[in-house]
């Protein structure tokens, strides 16, 4: 019931799925329950999501969400809560904040087109202000809010009538709930569940799963069947029963179900907070779950039983289309330790019993309704009263790119738009980011807009001057850029030296073209740190005590096809060296066929030297790990605008194998790399598509062509632990000069002195 302390005023709409049998919908009624019992009358509209079956509601929530949906729109400003992420703004009377998680290591593209409409965001987890902050979201932007739980409803000590278990539950019980998709990670429970138990055991484990998404039933036994059957097979093993429950209970029904059984497991890929284990834990069952993701905000190892394992890359998400998963990693509990945990669990025993009560007082005094309600109503002040100081904030610049993925665009667009960031703010200003896909934004100050992504777009990010930010490889820039420049941008500004160059070359008038630059978190790519563990003996006790490296895309002005030929040039298999190949972006356009079968030729040719080829996706936070893993970067490229992964080489004390003549000579030194001397040939007509002719008025574009002899005498000479320890040493100085606050500092001069410029366009 609602206290009789009413607090109307509260300026708070929440909008999202209240209706149905999901986690966000029961954290939903968690939240408009606790608001009310703190003497607040929150407003809600649901987004129905499947069809909305409030048989699956309990009494109290119910009446808590009806309520609140039958309350009028607040007419005065007030705070939109998305409880989803929506397309584009939903009202314009305050600001908006989106209630959000995500279960993966990083965010879908089309999440982040999206994400730039909302002015924050309420995560539930460290994973996800991680997982967000990586993706380009301000940190200022980012809040947490954790999730609450009726804990009345799931208290061990109410005297309940446990659930009726079917008959061929028997002994020590274990449970797990689910939705039935394969984030849950159900195959990886049976493949342990078979690991760790026979027929003969007294245990068995009661599945509670359900799917939104079409499966029947009898699909789902079938799966589940097929699943046990082939961890036999493999295994060589029968298994104790494994007992599927598929009804949709009421919430005031799940409690009975947890005091039916003795312990919960879910080996789950990964959870935006793990709502299950936060139940099983309520109420007292010695909870086994996984080392990785939004759980981790309230499971550790005084509390519950928390499996390790290793990040992979997401092969099938069920219910979820191919671009939303793409290139994304997460969790694969291992299933050994996960079956040594299940026996450890169901042996019980005073550490088991201890942790299960930890888990339930610590479940009450972190999480209660009132603490997260209170939370809610701090956070919507704070939100609106931030949105009314940013409203009288001008807009120095409008940055508008793609964020937070791991192509070298993203990077710089995440690590220049940070860095003016911070200029801008010191200035009284502020920087708004678009989606690529945006259109132009209206500003009465006219704000510089900038805009870095391929291919280029030449419609301005802001009202104000238009600036293009747009790397180039080769000598010459397409002519339809330099026509384009002339008319409709107003600035150029390029990574290097060597491209601006290119541009000027090509007729862009030399000051309209500036060198703005790239750089590299040097707080994170260091010489100390953990190390990537490489397979084969180019990682483990068995090492090869010469370890090459080659970042880049599958394609050939990166020169991986002139490194595989100086590599088997200069060593053979009895050599005590190993190449590893990590591959960028395999699926997109940074792929070729010819540069793939020359990997594989090379591989299967008899005596040559270790190759190592690593084509899944590497995360952000390991990258670092997989140069301390190396003992010199190689990247001999034809054409580059800037190679990025030279200079993280260095930052992170690793000396670097690079052509000589292009973009790496603004930050590489005799001191710290080898450069390879490099001829001026033309470029081949296939590296450029038809729809980009280039200004044949002032020459042919050119590339540089590496010298085959030399890069072999440089890859022998590497082998000297002497030779590499004393470029090392001054591998990170290099670097240090080359930081993202410089790169900053020069976008933010560059802003201010186009600020108040009437665009070029305007005068076509």
């Amino acid at each position: 019931m609602a206290s009789s302390r009413s607090h109307p005023e509260l300026p708070l709409l929440w909008f999202g799925p209240l209706l149905d049998p999901t986690g966000l919908d029961e954290e939903g009624h968690s939240i408009l329950a606790s608001l009310e019992q703190l003497g607040y009358a929150p407003c809600a509209r649901n987004l129905r999501h499947d069809g909305g079956r409030t048989g699956a509601i309990d009494s109290v929530a119910r009446g808590a969400v009806e309520r609140a949906l039958a309350r009028p729109l607040p007419r005065e400003r007030h705070l939109l809560v998305q409880h989803a992420l929506l397309q584009g703004r939903v009202h314009e009377n305050g600001p908006t904040a989106a209630r959000l998680m995500f279960e993966t290591d990083q965010l879908p593209p089309d999440w982040m087109r999206r994400l730039h409409t909302i002015d924050e965001l309420w995560l539930t987890s460290q994973h996800a202000l991680d997982v967000f902050g990586n993706a380009g979201i301000a940190a200022e932007r980012m809040h947490l809010l954790p999730m609450t739980l009726d804990f009345d409803l799931y208290d061990p000590l109410v005297a309940r009538e446990p659930f009726p278990l079917p008959d061929e539950a028997h002994g020590f019980t274990f449970l797990t709930t689910f939705e039935f998709q394969e984030r849950k990670g159900w195959d990886i429970l049976l493949d342990a569940w078979v690991r760790a138990f026979d027929a003969t055991d007294d245990v068995s484990l009661v599945l509670k799963t359900f799917s939104l998404h079409g499966d029947t039933r009898r699909e789902v036994h079938e799966r589940l069947d097929s699943t046990l059957a082939d961890a036999r097979r493999r295994l060589g093993k029968t298994n104790a029963p494994v007992v599927l429950e598929s009804s949709v209970l009421p919430a005031s029904e799940l409690p009975r179900l947890y005091a039916a059984c003795d312990a919960f497991v879910l080996a789950s890929r990964g959870e935006g907070w793990g709502r299950p284990y936060m139940e099983a834990m309520a109420m007292g069952l010695p909870t086994i779950g996984s080392r990785w993701s939004g759980n981790l905000a309230f499971m550790d190892d005084d509390n519950s039983f928390l499996v390790d394992g290793l990040l992979r890359p997401v092969e099938r998400w069920d219910a979820r289309p191919e671009r939303d998963w793409r290139g994304h990693r997460w969790f694969s509990a291992d299933p050994d330790e996960l079956a040594a945990t299940l026996r450890r669990v169901a042996a019980g025993g005073a550490e088991v019993e201890r942790r299960a009560a930890t888990a339930r007082t610590s479940m009450r005094e972190r999480f209660s309704a009132e603490l997260v309600a209170r939370r809610v109503v701090e956070l919507t002040e704070l939100a609106l009263d931030r949105h009314a100081a940013d409203s009288g904030t001008p807009v120095g610049a409008v940055w508008r790119g793609e964020f937070g993925l791991h192509h070298s665009l993203a990077i710089s667009n995440l690590g220049t738009s940070r860095a003016l960031e911070r200029c801008l703010a010191a200035s009284g200003a502020r920087l708004e980011r678009a989606a690529v896909d945006a259109t132009v934004t209206v500003h009465g100050n006219a704000p510089v807009g900038v805009a870095q992504q391929w291919p280029p777009a030449w419609n301005p990010p802001a009202n104000g001057p238009y600036v293009l930010f747009q790397p180039w490889e080769l000598s010459r820039v397409p002519a339809d850029w330099v026509a384009r420049i002339d008319k409709q941008v107003d600035e150029v500004w390029v990574p290097s030296e060597h491209t601006r160059r290119a541009y000027v070359d090509s007729g862009v008038p030399a000051d309209r073209v500036h060198v703005v630059g790239a750089g590299v978190d040097a707080a994170r790519f260091t010489p100390d740190g953990p190390v990537y563990p490489l397979p084969g003996r180019a990682g483990g006790g068995g090492r090869a005590k010469t370890v090459f490296l080659w970042v880049g895309g599958l394609i050939p002005r990166k020169g991986l096809d002139l490194l595989l030929r100086a590599f088997g040039t200069a060593f053979t298999a009895a050599d005590d060296v190993c190449l590893v190949v990590k591959a960028h972006q395999t699926g997109s356009l940074y792929r070729d066929a010819s540069t793939q079968r020359i990997l594989e030729t090379f591989s299967e040719r008899q005596g040559a030297p270790e190759l190592v080829v690593l084509l899944d996706d590497i995360g952000a936070d390991e990258l670092p790990g997989l140069y301390r893993a190396a003992d010199c970067v190689v990247q001999p490229y034809r054409a580059e605008g800037f190679c990025l992964p030279a200079l993280e080489a260095i930052a992170c004390g690793v000396p670097v194998i690079a052509t000589a003549g292009g973009p790496t000579d603004e930050f590489l030194t005799d001191g710290c790399a080898w450069r390879i001397p490099a001829r001026e040939v033309e470029a081949p007509a296939g590296w450029l598509p038809s729809s980009l002719a280039t200004d044949l008025q002032h020459g042919p574009p050119t590339m540089l062509e590496p010298d085959l002899d030399r890069l072999v005498a440089a890859l022998r000479e590497a082998t000297d632990p002497v030779a590499r320890t004393a470029k090392a040493a001054q591998a990170r100085p290099c670097a240090e000069r080359f930081g993202w606050e410089r790169t900053g500092e020069l976008a933010a001069a560059r802003v201010a002195a186009l600020n108040g410029v009437e665009p070029r366009r305007n005068a076509a």
